[in-house]
């Protein structure tokens, strides 16, 4: 039984490689079978087998697989030696099967266990992306120079081990930036993208096809790009917002006034529709958030004079929507417990703003948080002032800090708001976007 950071290489309940005796047909079991990690991560490495068929892939399973991708297996190709796994729960014992397939069959396993345990706190970072298109990496702590990540980074994501990914500038192939600062690789080519890359935990990477309109997905454990959620122009004529959750849940939302749909697929390919009522606010989705635990926390715009932007919470599996939200400047962001929105004190309709005879107070005043479970709860918050009128989505860390950028105004650039509220901390006088913690 593992421990955070220790490595071991262990059979379990089969056969060591030098005892095992595969028929011809099959390989042998894979060698220097071994699993390492910290906290809710996992990486499990091995080398080939030395006896039996020729591989053609391999098989890894996490049992259990609860908020695993694919029901926790992955079928990479020959070439893999490794795998990585994530969000798994502190305090549970993981048992992990490599098993090497050729074109006949699939050879002896080899399993290792790892304990999920509590890490020493480490440190995040802030990506952002800056008005020259590259991706900026900052500290969340706030008290470090940034560093340039990659250049040309329009829609970049990143996993939770630092790998930045960026559609290439014609959008056909993906291109990794190695957290470790290695050379630049192109990971998939000939693809149809938009510049919105997203990925889940485990890594798998999505965005909506630039052709089909339809969600893809590029699985971490290789092989072809697939569709996670297929659409046409006909159903994307109307608005449509999409979000993925950590376990790999991709959740889309269309509709517009006084019908929204919200479709979900879980990481096993079940997919589901209902009909979202928001209680009599009839209004166009133009943002979506998901937390971990499967709620999804939805921007609508109400039509206008007025030009309303209000937030919903939508617990998961329910098909009724709750407001959480009064009429403010904001700015919103979700980690893996809870959702955040920055509130302005004062708020005026948008003929008003267009007219500038707004008056209402911009000062940035508080920051209302729901947990997971539904509770709320209120911070206070100093030293910002709202910019534009739009539908803003920032990013917050495991830790709660909230990091959002003000467009225009006396405080614009880049801040910080602490996870316990108080005075915000300027970051960069600079502007970003496509803010985003991991």
């Amino acid at each position: 039984m593992l421990t955070a950071a220790a490595i071991v290489a262990l059979v379990i309940g089969g056969v060591s490689p030098a005892q095992a005796a595969p028929s011809s047909s099959v390989p042998g079991a894979p060698t220097a079978v071994r699993v390492s990690g910290s906290g809710a991560d996992a990486d499990l490495t091995w080398s080939p087998p030395r006896s039996g068929a020729k591989v053609t892939g391999y098989r890894v399973t996490i049992r259990p697989a609860d908020s695993q991708p694919n029901a926790g297996v992955d079928r990479l190709p020959e070439s893999a030696r490794r795998d990585h796994f994530g969000n798994l729960r502190i305090g549970t014992t993981y048992t992990f099967a490599v098993r090497a397939v050729s074109a006949r069959g699939t050879g002896t396993a080899v399993s290792v266990r790892y304990r999920a345990v509590t890490p020493a706190p480490t440190a995040q970072s802030l990506f952002a992306l800056n008005t020259q298109d590259a991706v900026v990496r900052f500290p969340t702590t706030g008290v470090a120079e940034p560093t340039i990540v990659a250049p040309s980074g329009a829609g970049f994501t990143a996993d939770d081990r630092g790998d930045v990914f960026v559609p290439s500038p014609d959008r056909t192939a993906i291109v990794m930036y190695p957290a470790n600062g290695g050379a630049a690789r192109t990971i998939a080519s000939g693809l149809h993208l938009t510049a919105d890359l997203r990925s889940d935990v485990a890594g798998n990477l999505y965005w909506q096809d630039s052709v089909s309109a339809s969600v893809m997905v590029l699985p971490v454990t290789g092989g072809a790009p697939r569709v996670v959620m297929p659409f046409s122009f006909s159903t994307t004529s109307r608005p449509y917002v999409w979000a993925v959750g950590q376990d790999g849940t991709v959740s889309t939302i269309t509709g517009g006034l006084g019908t929204t749909l919200v479709s979900q697929t879980t990481p096993s390919g079940t997919r589901t529709t209902r009909t979202l009522q928001h209680n009599g606010i009839p209004g166009v989705p133009v943002a979506l958030l998901a937390d971990a635990s499967g709620n999804l926390f939805l921007d609508l715009a109400v039509d206008g004079p007025a030009g309303y932007f209000f937030w919903f919470s939508i617990p998961a599996g329910q098909d009724t929507s709750t407001r959480i939200s009064g009429a403010s400047f904001g700015t919103a962001a979700t980690n893996s417990t809870r959702f955040a929105l920055l509130q302005s004190a004062g708020w005026c309709n948008q003929a008003a703003d267009a007219a500038g005879t707004c008056t209402a107070d911009r000062s940035i005043t508080s920051e209302l948080v729901a947990s997971a479970n539904g509770l709320q709860s209120s911070l206070p918050v100093s030293g910002l002032t709202a910019g534009s009128r739009t539908s803003y989505v920032s990013a917050s860390s495991d830790a709660g800090a909230v990091f959002t950028t003000i467009d225009q105004g006396p405080t614009q650039g880049l801040w910080r708001v602490p996870a316990k509220g108080g005075a915000a901390q300027q970051l960069s006088p600079e502007q970003f976007t496509r803010l985003f913690v991991i």
